[in-house]
């Protein structure tokens, strides 16, 4: 199987598509586990007896945390978006978890919307981002609530990831899930 993480290169469409997440986030996370071991590991170092042992194990604790989640992410290139033939699957809550999947024929549209962060105040310019627009049928179901809020005025989508979230440039990713979308939904779909 075909597959791709970066749409850089021209010419046939592959059979799966995998967009990863942002790395910054992973590499904050594991950067911030490691520098809060590292404190505890030093509060055990002065403490004595009982304490240090303490420390060690809560420092050791914290050490394992850090490392499993992002450091496996981060080190397994786990997709956090995959479109296939079969349709787009989304690792919402983790890569280990069942993904939110919607077939090709419940996908009304990809665009490319803008979207800004909660905190930010309603006036505040967004950032571009991939959008899927979901139909009646996909959006009977729990759909995953956004991390970002779309800007006013632009493209409605139902599910939004900006360059924070995933890897690589969004504008990309959208031309490249429009070609796939087509030629992967079958006749007489858009």
């Amino acid at each position: 199987m075909h597959e791709i993480s970066d749409p850089s290169a021209p010419g046939e469409l592959p059979l799966t598509v995998r967009i990863l997440p942002g790395r910054s986030a992973s590499w904050a996370g594991l950067g911030g586990g490691l520098a809060l071991a590292a404190i505890l590991l030093w509060c055990a170092r002065l403490s004595d007896g009982r304490a240090s042992a303490a420390w060690t194990g809560i420092a050791l604790v914290v050490l394992l945390l850090s490392v499993i989640g992002p450091g496996l992410r981060l080190l397994l290139q786990l997709p956090l978006i995959e479109a296939s033939e079969l349709g787009i699957a989304i690792w919402i809550h983790g890569a280990y978890r069942r993904p939110f999947f919607v077939p090709w024929k419940h996908v009304q549209a990809i665009v490319l919307t803008r979207v800004r962060a909660p905190h930010d105040g309603a006036g505040a310019s967004g950032r571009d981002a991939l959008g899927i627009v979901l139909d009646q049928e996909a959006r009977a179901r729990p759909v995953p609530a956004l991390a970002e809020v779309p800007v006013d005025g632009a493209e409605r989508a139902d599910l939004a990831w900006s360059g924070r979230s995933i890897s690589g440039d969004p504008r990309r990713w959208v031309d490249l899930l429009k070609q796939m979308k087509p030629t992967r939904a079958g006749p007489g779909s858009t």
